[in-house]
Order: structure tokens, then sequence, then C-alpha cells
């Protein structure tokens, strides 16, 4: 156990440390920690360090007035040569993501003249052999429209053995954004690829380059990498919270998933022609019940395999199609959201100022509503696939232990969304944690109740939920 202060503060450093690219929250949890522990030291240097911290996940996470309201706190004249360029790094960012995220055309500018000017004084605070410094000078350079220097510049370096891992991914990002402006596709897709490759073995979730190169990819007609690049994105952005990310990921989520599910279903009717005809030509009738099938009609033991892939494949394409559908309905609903959301912060901050805005942003009614509208068109997309889905699990059951199926804010209440995350093959308690917004404890406390309150025997409960639904 840390003894003083001074040993509290280095662990609770080492811990952000360790959060800082994988996971904003806990890094944001773990900086917050830092910072109370701070103020009880007498170092303004500690103090300092600890609420450039905070405001450094703060501005990845969105929250950029809570940054504004941090760094506005510090004097810059009071900063050693070591803190400067952090103090301009995070302004950069603020001035970035506000530059990004503004409707207001004359606002955009304004932030972008602000992100120039912290730009600027970051790369003159660096040493002319510090990495930082070829990162923020290469940026300026592509602004800039000078793709070919970066390139001549960056080319060597890269083969110089001195980098480490993700020093390489960045200046291959860098690189690729660089052949970009120089109208060489190949390249930048191989320095993306590249760059993508070296961040997921980092590992880091907050990252660029692999969604950026699901756009590529899309552009050039690879619609599966694509769609499986952009998935991977959406899934590690949404672990860490990387707000920016996910607003950059939202813009071409839709067009991907949409391009995908058209070819998935051009590929299935090509499949079901292809077997429609060797189905003529068989001698085994098993192929012709595997397209003819619907019902609860027997066949023989011969064909009970092949009736069981049958049902699989129905189900897995019913699940599919009605989650893609749903899927992309909901990304359409919650943009508009978004976007209200943010037209209603706007007016609030027109008519009532900055209080009104942050008690706003302080409800959670917002995401309440949100979360309540997910969970019921969750809901609702599963009982259509299984109506009768509530029952059968309860047939499983002990008497008096059958769940009811209502709840206060959905069609089905915590432990019943458990079982039906089970049914569609979510075995993992820390990913139905997630979905369910619950702790890992309070979902493995569901299952072990559940699989105490099995008629039958309690390891094969979860194998014959599997089961429900299913053709018999």
């Amino acid at each position: 156990m840390a003894e003083s202060p001074e040993e509290k503060y280095g662990i609770l450093d080492q811990l952000y440390s360790e959060f800082y690219q994988y996971d904003i929250d806990s890094a944001i949890f773990y900086a917050r920690t830092k910072l109370g522990l701070a103020r009880q030291m007498d170092s303004e240097m500690i103090l300092t360090d600890a609420m450039f911290d905070l405001a450094d996940r703060y501005s990845l996470s969105g929250m950029y007035m809570e940054v504004l309201e941090i760094m506005g706190k510090i004097d810059a004249a009071n900063l050693t040569g070591d803190q400067l360029p952090t103090y301009f790094h995070i302004f950069r960012n603020v001035y970035e993501g506000l530059e990004t995220t503004s409707d207001d055309i004359s606002l955009r500018e304004e932030y972008k003249a602000e992100k120039e000017k912290y730009r600027e004084k970051l790369c003159n605070s660096l040493g002319e052999n510090d990495i930082s410094r070829v990162y923020v000078k290469t940026e300026i350079m592509r602004d800039e429209g000078r793709g070919r220097e970066i390139v001549e510049r960056l080319e060597p370096l890269m083969e110089s053995g001195t980098l480490t891992t993700h020093e390489k991914g960045i200046l291959s990002y860098i690189l690729a954004k660089a052949y970009q402006i120089c109208g060489d596709d190949m390249q930048a897709v191989y320095y993306m690829a590249t760059s993508a490759r070296l961040d997921l073995e980092t590992p880091v979730k907050e990252y660029k380059s692999l969604y950026e190169l699901a756009g590529m990819m899309y552009k050039s007609g690879d619609i599966r990498r694509a769609y499986r690049y952009i998935t991977r994105s959406v899934d590690d952005a949404i672990a860490a919270n990387a707000v920016i990310n996910i607003q950059s990921i939202t813009s071409i989520l839709p067009i991907i998933s949409g391009s995908y599910n058209r070819e998935i279903m051009k590929n299935h009717r090509l499949m079901r022609n292809s077997l429609a005809g060797i189905s003529l030509l068989s001698i085994a009738l098993a192929i012709a019940i595997f397209f003819t099938i619907r019902g609860n009609k027997k066949i023989s033991q011969a064909n009970a395999k092949l009736k069981e892939y049958v049902s699989l494949l129905q189900e897995s394409n019913n699940i599919k199609e009605s989650y893609i559908g749903r899927y992309l309905d909901m990304c359409s609903y919650y943009i508009g959201g978004l976007e209200r959301y943010r037209s209603a912060l706007r007016k609030s901050a027109k008519n009532g100022g900055f209080q009104e805005v942050n008690e706003m942003l302080k409800s959670g009614d917002f995401i309440d509503k949100e979360l309540n509208e997910f969970y019921a068109q969750f809901d609702a997309s599963f009982l259509n696939l299984f109506p009768d889905f509530v029952e059968q699990l309860n047939g499983l059951l002990q008497p008096d232990k059958r769940i009811e199926c209502k709840s206060k804010d959905g069609i089905l209440n915590t432990e019943l969304r458990v079982a039906a995350l089970i049914r569609l093959g979510v075995n993992d308690s820390v990913k139905i944690a997630y979905f369910l917004r619950r702790s890992v404890s309070t979902i493995y406390n569901y299952r072990v109740k559940m699989r105490n309150s099995a008629l039958s025997d309690r390891e094969e409960f979860e194998k014959q939920i599997m089961h429900i639904g299913r053709l018999a």
C-alpha cells in the first residue's frame, strides 16, 4: 500500500497512462481522482499535471466547454518549458473539435483560426528531434497541400528503425493522407492499412486509420472489407467512448451498412437460384426440402441434420434481415435525435446562456429516453422473430421461478433481455452487461439464478435456450 500522497499520485498516474488510449471513461476516472489528490498536495506542478490530464481526455469525449473551463484556470505564464507543449496541444485539440462539430460557418472559421494559432505555438514549443514536432509540422504541411514534401521527409524516417510501433502507426497515417494529396491511391491505401494494423497491434481503441480505410475500401468497391473494418471501428470507439471517432464513423456507417446489406441479399438470391438448379439434378430429396420446408412437417431420420441446417440458416437470415433493417432505421433516428439535441442546446445557449446549457448537459433525460427507445426496438425485433420466447423459456423453469414478461420501460425486463441475448448467441457476460448498462456481477447473478431455477440439468439450461424457436 502507498503511504505518501506522492506515491498514491504516482500509482494513479500509471493507471491513467494504461487506460489513456484504450478506455477513455477509465482514463477520465483516474484523471479526476488524480486531480482530487493533487488539490490536497502542496505542488503547483502536480496540480497542473492533473488538470492537463483531465482536460486532454475531456477533449476527446467532446466536453469542450469543460475543457475550456479547466484550461482557463491555468496561467500559461507560470508554466515550465516542458508543460507548454501540453498546454498548446490541448487548446489545439479543443478548437479542432469545435471546428468539426460547429454548424455555424463563421464560428467554424473562428475555431479554425484558433486551432491554427495554437498548432503553430505547439510546433514552436517542441524540440527539433521530438517526434511530436514531426506530427504537428506534417499536419501543417498537409493543410498547405505539400504532400510530396511530407513523403520525402517521412519515408526515410519510417525506415530508420528508431520508432515505436505506435509512432510508426501515426506516421503511416500521415503518409497515407500525404499520398491522397499526391493522387496516389494505391500508396494511400497501403499506408492506411499499415497504420490500421499497427494501431491494432499497439493496441489502441482511439484511432482514425481503420474507419478511414473502410471508406477507401467502400470507394474501391470492396464492400465486405469496408463492412468488417467499419464494424470493428464502431466496437472500439464505443468501448473507448471516443465521441469524436463515433461522430466521424456515423457519417459513413449507414452508407457502408446499406451497401453491405444489398450485396448480402444479392448473394443470397444467387445462392438460392444455384441451389434450386442443382436440386433439379440431384437424387437427394433433402436439397429440395432445404428450400421448401417452412412449417413443422416431419422429415425422415436421414435428413435430420439437413433440416437442422435449414433451420439455422433461415433463423440467421431472419435475424440478419430484421436487425439490419432496424439498425439502419435507428441510425437515422439517432442522427436526427442528435441534431435535435444540438439544436436544443444552441437554442438554450442563445436564450438562457451557459447555465441553462450546463443544466441540460447534466440531465440524463436524453440518454434515458434514447436507451428506453433502443431497448423497446430491441424487444420488438426479438419478439417478432421469437413470438413464443417468454412462454417457452418459462417452460424450462420451475413453476414458482417463472419470469414476468412486462417491465416498466419496455416489453421485456432485464432478466428476459439477458435470456434473449443468450438466444441470439451472445454468451459473454461482459458484452451482455455493456449492452444492458448493468454490472458484470449483476448479469452473472441473473444467469446463475436462471440456471438454478431450471427444471432439468442446470448445465444444459443455456443450450436449451439456444433451441427456443428452432424448427423441430
